[in-house]
């Protein structure tokens, strides 16, 4: 057996493996995971200040996308 690698969220892996759909609990997790990962960073075409509501929107889109492979 290998490790699992640290850049691939443990929710993501599980979704995968047992091919189901995310709880509540693991979406927020990756989202929080996403919001980490990108710390400070604004959208490429952003002008001035990102709004930290569109940022948790952002994140809580790319957690369902990594869980679920893709949008309902």
């Amino acid at each position: 057996m290998f490790a699992m690698p640290s850049t691939i969220a443990p929710e993501v892996i599980a979704c995968i493996a047992e091919g189901r759909q995310p709880t509540p609990h693991e979406l927020e997790r990756v989202a929080r995971r996403v919001r980490a990962d990108l710390g400070n960073a604004r959208p490429a075409f952003a002008w001035g200040d990102a709004d930290a509501s569109a940022a948790d929107q952002l994140s809580l889109r790319v957690a369902e996308l990594a869980l679920i492979g893709s949008r309902r």
